[in-house]
């Protein structure tokens, strides 16, 4: 009689296995992408750097938003990545928004990424008003991102099934920027998304390093480095490449920000390395999770009151800093914040949104702001036994993330510790607490998918 039951037992294990593996849902994606460039008699001001006061004269390289939508057969996760500087949080839930609206998929799965090119134009500011010279250009790249996005994610047809191919390597082409000495993280990860005949659909790769090898004396639209070595590398592996940057808030170019020339030196650099990594295919497990987080960043104050703005106010306005008019930008800052005030009371948090995707065990981490590259670095040797591509400036820019080694060693570190609130109308700076609330949170988001 045992053995009687312990044969049926195992006939109804095989057959639920059996029955599971003819259930499963193999992945698939779709790939869309569009040009988001000006056009040729479009002149706008290029975004990131203060020095540039002209419109830009010329186009170096074409702009383009890329969409990658993964799918289970149940749930989607798409992920956008736009040859732009930064979009505002705001701008990032208008856009995001209309997809979902257009697309049906839930907003939070949406994830859009700008790989930080300081010579894209203005999404923000006087500039992208109504009236201003990049006010089309904000309205006609946000429609051509939306409705790429919608395509991408609704053309059922066109969803093929895939496997993943990584890579790692390290790419000696960044620095830190604000110490000598610095931490650095030369870390290069690459995918390729393969169709079961091994065709490559897209490629992406994912480096720390700002995209600013051409500086404010330039003003030609581009996609920097970045566009160099995506324009080189596509014609290699034979699909369509683009960027997601990783956490590049102290890392820049080497040789610093300098013209046209040099972001075709950098740019050709990074493709020698692409070219030379080898991949290995990810077994296909057919998993897709997705999950969201969020860290509330402390300030160095508990309360933003009057009195607190007042006194800071006047603390810091009279300080010397690499910006001219920094004592009026203070004080236009000190009105906004009491304006604020005068409505209600400000939460005593900058609250993050994180994200983390996890397709058949590579893990895609995105996060809001501009971290330091520590972060990245931290969070892969908390997971030893993962690949982490991870993501800064996604889904909206409102904030540098300064280690905790930038707080320690302070020198060189001053504007993004004691003086980006201005800029970015933060009510106070951040706490020294922070770096250790963001990574937990970095940590809590990740462990909801693995």
């Amino acid at each position: 009689m045992n053995a009687t039951k312990k044969l049926i037992a195992l006939c109804v294990s095989m057959f639920t296995m059996f029955t599971f593996t003819l259930n499963a849902s193999p992945l698939k994606c779709n790939f869309t992408s569009a040009d988001i460039s000006t056009t040729p008699d479009e002149h706008v001001m290029l975004a990131g750097f203060a020095a540039r006061t002209e419109l830009s004269n010329g186009i170096h390289l074409q702009l383009r938003t890329s969409c990658l939508t993964i799918s289970d057969g149940n749930e989607k996760v798409c992920i956008i990545s736009n040859d732009l500087m930064e979009v505002s949080p705001a701008l990032a839930d208008e856009i995001r928004d209309s997809i979902s609206a257009r697309s049906g998929l839930a907003k939070e799965r949406i994830l859009m990424h700008n790989i930080h090119s300081h010579s894209a134009p203005r999404m923000g500011g006087v500039a992208a008003q109504p009236g201003g010279s990049n006010y089309e250009y904000r309205i006609r790249s946000s429609e051509t991102i939306i409705s790429n996005a919608v395509k991408c994610i609704t053309s059922e047809s066109d969803y093929k099934p895939f496997h993943l191919e990584i890579a790692e390597g390290s790419a000696y082409i960044n620095y830190n920027r604000c110490e000598t000495a610095g931490p650095v993280d030369r870390t290069l990860y690459a995918a390729k998304i393969v169709t079961a005949e091994g065709k490559p659909i897209c490629a992406f790769y994912n480096y720390a390093c700002h995209p600013v090898s051409m500086g404010p004396e330039s003003l030609l639209l581009s996609s920097d480095y970045s566009g160099v070595a995506r324009g080189i590398i596509s014609k290699m592996w034979g699909c369509e490449v683009f960027q997601l940057t990783g956490a590049a808030g102290n890392m820049d170019p080497v040789g610093g920000s300098q013209k046209k020339e040099h972001a075709e030196v950098i740019g050709t650099q990074l493709a020698e390395i692409l070219s030379s990594l080898k991949f290995k295919k990810v077994k296909r497990d057919n998993v897709l999770k997705f999950a969201t987080g969020k860290a509330e960043l402390p300030y160095l104050i508990d309360n933003i009151t009057v009195d607190a703005i007042k006194a800071h106010a006047d603390e810091i306005s009279g300080i010397k800093t690499d910006f001219p008019s920094f004592s009026s930008d203070v004080r236009r800052w000190e009105a906004e914040i009491l304006g604020r005030l005068e409505k209600g009371p400000i939460k005593n948090t900058l609250d993050f949104n994180l994200s983390a995707v996890n397709i058949d065990g590579v893990i895609f981490f995105f996060t809001q702001g501009e971290p330091f590259c520590e972060y990245q670095m931290d969070v892969r040797k908390a997971f030893p036994s993962e690949m982490i591509f991870f993501a800064g400036y996604t889904n909206g820019q409102n904030s540098y993330l300064p280690s905790e080694h930038a707080y320690q060693f302070r020198k060189g570190y001053e504007y993004e510790i004691e003086q980006m609130h201005i800029y970015i109308k933060s009510p106070y700076p951040l706490s020294p607490r922070m770096p250790e609330v963001y990574r937990k949170g970095i940590i809590n988001t990740i462990n909801k998918v693995k």
